[in-house]
């Protein structure tokens, strides 16, 4: 194999194509193969045994008047098997006519007259071989950039954007398709107790295996990090019968990484369409994650992109909320069940929206989505301290982990304080059920520096989630909160008294009050009391109000 590239000169006068392989030889010799040829036919022989060398044919230096083909439909023939090579024509009678179509059809690179002067010509062809490997250099360039903007790094599947490119190609000739996601649930296990490489190894191995398992009959894709998706011209129901077989192996089957068996849990989804498939099949994965499904999950109309722009809208106006300072508290009693009297509210967030005030449930969870539940902590805190500076109550304000990560939050609050001129025990922080410590250690400081400052902690809905026995070792509380769940059916569910009972019994060993939320009749009262349960919440006493009643109405 000679690994030198090419320059072809093409000449039916054996003088002139003697002359100039030459003169090329002792220019350009050292590094390039000279080759000559007397006629088209002749230099595409030539040509065929430079291609199967994978050398590069770098110029080529024609004549026009030649037996056969004239030189320019053999450059223009030329152009569809060696587009990036140089070609220039070198002639005497070369009619205006061939050298346009040279130019427009053979991608012409330079036309030189006979005789030709020698100094010009080797410039000439200098020029061209520069040209030639710059191109050759940008198009390997170009293909690197294309393997990894289309090939997944590790795996060297193909990746989304490849998915992306392909179902709008298909979109665009209106073909019917088939896609099925599976997703790695295992993926954040794997990688916290054996890291990434062991994941990426498996993950590889997987990939492998459902390609074998395919037999390259559809293609396979490595979108994310955890999942992977199947694109076929079946029918969905087909593919999905094809991959039963493949999700059993997956269920009944570890797969083996140097003699060590991992269970791979996986969920799965499918679609069919045009462009959308990919988007119809992604909604179908989230339901299949959370209804916890093993089974194929396919996309239905109920699944429609219709609440995601609803979510959008909502999502608008909690912003537009927050610039317009339209987050406003709402504050419900809290009765100190010695006295009878309410001394304290719990301030709630609402938001208003023309004439209507939406609660929680509306915005709480697309607030967290978006970051923007951290502004409307701040301006909850901000107007509860402001109604109630010339106020005599104590009150109480929820936190979530967007205010408490923050290790400014502390100092801010103090500010606050001073500049309503608030002691700090009248205030309260909840802290919310949804709070994992073991994720953002801040959370954990923030807190204690709330207490140093003289705030009161309180552990709201008790009991649930992360509101376990561990969080008292970490926040030592002033209050807990016991959640709604148990306090309902206090009278009627032994269980739940006896848990009330145990939580009570354990406050009080720990020097902590306790509050029962969610009263709303005088049978739950009634045993609240009888367990000693410091305070209670609930439409029982008062429903959550803009403002608070006059002192002489929190007299029960």
């Amino acid at each position: 194999m000679n690994e030198k590239p090419y320059i072809l000169c093409i000449d039916d006068e054996f003088f002139i194509l003697w002359n100039l392989k030459e003169q090329l030889k002792k220019v350009f010799g050292s590094n390039f193969t000279i080759e000559t040829a007397e006629s088209a036919e002749t230099a595409k022989e030539i040509m065929k045994e430079i291609a199967a060398s994978s050398a590069d044919l770098a110029v080529v230096i024609c004549d026009h008047v030649m037996p056969g083909q004239k030189g320019d439909e053999f450059l223009i023939e030329m152009q569809e098997t060696h587009p990036r090579t140089k070609k220039i024509m070198l002639t005497g009678q070369a009619p205006a006519q061939a050298i346009g179509n040279a130019l427009n059809h053979g991608c012409l690179y330079r036309y030189l007259s006979k005789p030709w002067d020698a100094h010009d010509l080797e410039l000439t062809i200098k020029q061209a071989i520069d040209a030639y490997f710059q191109e050759k250099s940008l198009e390997e360039k170009n293909k690197e950039l294309a393997d990894t903007l289309y090939f997944h790094r590790d795996s060297k599947y193909p990746n989304f954007e490849s998915l992306v490119k392909q179902l709008k190609g298909n979109g665009i000739s209106n073909v019917q398709q088939s896609i099925l996601l599976i997703k790695i649930m295992s993926f954040p296990s794997i990688i916290k107790t054996f890291g990434i490489e062991v994941y990426r190894k498996i993950f590889k191995k997987l990939l492998q295996l459902l390609s074998v398992h395919l037999q390259n009959e559809e293609k396979v894709y490595h979108i994310y990090s955890d999942e992977i998706a199947v694109l076929s011209k079946l029918s969905e129901g087909e593919l999905i019968e094809k991959m039963r077989s493949f999700r059993m192996i997956l269920k009944s089957d570890d797969l083996i990484l140097d003699d060590v068996g991992f269970h791979l849990e996986c969920r799965f989804s499918s679609a069919n369409g045009q462009e959308d498939c990919y988007y119809k099949a992604k909604l179908a994965l989230f339901r299949a994650e959370t209804q916890g499904s093993t089974d194929f999950v396919t996309y239905t109309d109920d699944l429609s992109t219709d609440h995601h722009l609803q979510n959008f809208q909502w999502s608008q106006k909690i912003q537009a909320a927050i610039t317009n300072k339209q987050i406003v508290p709402y504050f419900q009693g809290i009765l100190d069940n010695q006295t009878k009297q309410i001394t304290k509210f719990e301030c709630l967030a609402r938001i208003k929206d023309r004439d209507t005030i939406l609660t929680p449930d509306v915005f709480l969870k697309l607030a967290k989505v978006t970051g923007s539940i951290r502004m409307i902590g701040l301006q909850m805190i901000d107007e509860s301290m402001n109604y109630f500076s010339d106020k005599p109550f104590d009150f109480s304000i929820n936190l979530t982990e967007s205010e408490l990560e923050y290790k400014s939050f502390s100092k801010w609050v103090e500010a606050r304080l001073s500049h309503y001129k608030i002691d700090a025990k009248r205030v309260t922080f909840e802290i919310l059920e949804d709070i994992s410590f073991s994720e953002n250690k801040n959370s954990l400081y923030t807190i204690r520096d709330l207490k140093t400052i003289g705030c009161q902690i309180a552990i709201d809905d008790f009991g649930v989630q992360y509101s376990n026995l561990a969080r008292l070792l970490e926040v030592d509380p002033d209050y807990l909160k016991i959640d709604g769940q148990f306090i309902k059916n206090l009278p009627e569910n032994k269980t739940a008294y006896l848990l009330v009972q145990g939580i009570v019994e354990l406050a009080r060993g720990i020097g902590a009050k306790v509050v029962a939320e969610f009263v709303d009749r005088p049978a739950i009262q009634d045993m609240i009391e009888t367990l000693g349960i410091e305070y209670s919440q609930g439409y029982l006493f008062m429903k959550p109000s803009p403002v608070i009643p006059e002192s002489s109405k929190l007299q029960l």
